[in-house]
Parts: C-alpha cells; sequence; structure tokens
C-alpha cells in the first residue's frame, strides 16, 4: 500500500487544519476530527479517552468526549478493546497503533494531547487501512493543537486566580486598581464617565468578635450575592478588603450612581442573612445587616485614580459619621458647598 497521501485525503486534511486554527474550543476540535474520519473513511463515530499519566494498577480510562449524533457507534466489545490498548501500551504516547479486528475491520487509537494530569487518546473503527502518513499528520497536529490550549486554559485559570477573592467571589482589590485606569482611559479615548461606589457593612466588628469568624465569613459571602444581584451585569463588584466592597458603574453619572447606592442600601437593610449552626453557633441565626454607602463620579467629582478613590471612601467614611445606613455622595456635598 502506497504511504504517499491520494489528492483527496489531502485536501480535506488541509481544510481540516485550517477550520481547527480558527477554534477557540478543543471539544470543536474533537467535532471536526469525528467528521473527518466518518466522511472520508467511512467510520464509527469518534470517541475521545482520558487516563492518568501516572502508572498504577487501576490506571482507569474514561471517557472524555464523543460525538453528539454517534450515527455509528462502537460496540461495548470495541470500546474495551481500545480501553485496554490505551491502559496498556505506552507506544502510543505521541504516537497511534493499528488493531486488526478482521481482514476488513481495524481500529485506530490515536494519541491527541495531554493536559497536567491526563493523557488523551482517540479511538475509532474503519472498514479499511489508513495511510501512515496521515495518520501521523494527525497525531502531531493533535497534540500540538493540545498543547495551545491547554496554555490557553491555564493561563485563564491563573488570571482567573489572581483577580478573584476567595471568600465571596468577587473581584478582588487589584482588579479594581486595573479596571479603573481602564475606565479612565476610556474616558480619555470615549468621553464615557463611570463612578466608583464604596460600601461598608455597619457594625461588622461586633459580629466577628460576638459570634466568631466563621459566621463572618459566611455573612461577607451572603452580602456579595446581594450586591450582584442588585447590579446590572455590567456593572463591575469587588470586595476591596475586609469587610468593605467596591462598585465600578460605566456610564453612569452621579445622580445614576446615587440611585445604584440607595439600590444597594436597600438590598442589603431588606435582606434576612441565616447562617446554620454549623458556622460556630449555638443554633442557627438570622442577622439584620446595614451598610454605608459612599458614591463618587468621574470626571464630575475627581480627574485621577487616587482622588476618584479617595473621594468615594471619604464619602462613605461620611455616612458612617451622619448615622450609618446612609449613601452620601460626592456631587451632593459639593452642592452644599456652593
Amino acid at each position: 500500500m502506497s504511504d504517499e497521501l491520494n489528492g483527496q485525503h489531502y485536501k480535506r486534511l488541509i481544510e481540516f487544519i485550517f477550520e481547527c486554527d480558527q477554534m477557540d474550543n478543543l471539544k470543536k476540535v474533537y467535532e471536526s476530527l469525528d467528521q473527518l474520519w466518518t466522511d472520508e473513511f467511512n467510520s464509527s463515530s469518534l470517541n475521545i479517552f482520558s487516563v492518568h499519566k501516572e502508572s498504577h494498577p487501576k490506571r482507569y480510562c474514561r471517557q472524555f468526549w464523543k460525538s453528539k449524533q454517534q450515527e455509528r457507534p462502537l460496540s461495548t466489545k470495541e470500546l474495551s478493546i481500545i480501553r485496554e490498548a490505551i491502559k496498556g501500551r505506552e507506544d502510543i504516547i505521541g504516537s497511534w497503533i493499528e488493531i486488526e479486528l478482521s481482514c476488513e475491520e481495524f481500529i485506530y487509537v490515536l494519541s491527541c494531547g495531554e493536559s497536567f494530569e491526563q493523557l488523551y487518546y482517540a479511538g475509532v473503527k474503519v472498514k479499511r487501512k489508513v495511510q501512515d502518513k496521515l495518520l501521523n499528520y494527525l497525531v502531531t497536529y493533535l497534540n500540538t493543537t493540545s498543547k495551545k490550549f491547554s496554555k490557553f486554559s491555564e493561563a485563564d485559570k491563573l488570571k482567573s486566580l489572581v483577580h478573584v477573592d476567595d471568600v465571596t467571589g468577587l473581584y478582588n482589590q487589584r482588579k479594581f486598581l486595573k479596571d479603573i485606569d481602564e475606565q479612565i482611559e476610556r474616558f480619555n479615548d470615549q468621553g464615557e464617565m463611570f463612578s466608583v461606589i464604596f460600601i461598608d457593612i455597619d457594625h461588622f466588628k461586633s459580629v466577628n468578635d460576638g459570634h466568631g469568624h466563621l459566621v463572618g465569613t459566611q455573612l461577607l459571602s451572603d452580602v456579595a450575592k446581594v450586591l450582584t444581584r442588585v447590579v446590572r451585569e455590567t456593572d463591575l463588584c469587588y470586595r476591596y478588603g475586609g469587610d468593605e466592597f467596591v462598585i465600578v458603574v460605566p456610564t453612569c453619572d452621579s445622580k445614576n450612581a446615587k440611585d445604584v447606592g440607595m439600590r444597594v442600601l436597600n438590598g442589603i437593610s431588606n435582606e434576612n442573612f441565616y447562617v446554620s449552626e454549623e458556622k460556630g453557633m449555638n443554633g442557627s441565626h438570622t442577622f439584620s445587616l446595614s451598610v454605608s454607602v459612599g458614591v463618587a463620579t468621574f470626571p464630575e467629582d475627581a480627574k485621577t485614580r487616587v482622588q476618584i478613590i479617595s473621594i468615594a471612601d471619604k464619602m462613605m467614611y461620611k455616612a458612617k459619621q451622619s448615622g450609618r445606613g446612609k449613601v452620601c455622595s460626592a456631587s451632593d456635598m459639593f452642592d452644599e458647598d456652593k
């Protein structure tokens, strides 16, 4: 059998590679690969398997992906043959093997990439042999593509971990400072004002002192849920530190920002925060909380990142000094001074 790729197979392989290079998801690559096999070789539906890198007597081989259609599914016996080959053949890492079922039926198992802990393989059955050259091209491309997506995935995870507060699930202070710079840049480019809202839970220290930090942590998480519920999806919520939160409201003037502050204030004060006895208390308990809110708008009230943060923070403390459970806006304060 000639190892030269015929024109049709070569053309389809190039089309497959071009399609996959435009994709942003590895499972879309598998869908395209499944189509390639079924169209060109009248094969069974494709199955992708994963196995842990560490060699172990109970090394499980699990199905990682299969086509939704499964027009020509592999039989239970054929799936078992593929699994045993994957678990027992170390030589297919970065390569492929051919299993002859009969003179007219073959199973191919192709290495198709890896993650930090897992190795991935494609299993498929055909009614005629496939050229070595095509299989080599496919294995090389699939392993290279897998590495690319693995790097993107790890980078996304690291970015997410760097910018998300582990207690509340909101963005953290580092992300807040970065986003403020981006909002200022957007104003400079497009003239879009924005507002910053600082929020502090009133008398939160007494909760921690009286009921313990487990209760306090639960309440912080629950307050964060209320914040995300009362604002728009385009508004950005952060835990600034301790029991302080911040919201950045894009394309928002001082009047609308104060309205958002009032929604936050009412959302928190109208909520009953339930904490179960598992959090270290003698029985479950329901808390009522209030917040003090400070609002500032760029560029009405400030011209720099330091100024907008400082003024919104000062407005929050002004709300506390005025009796707590209030919203203080920088624009209102400036109006009073005129």
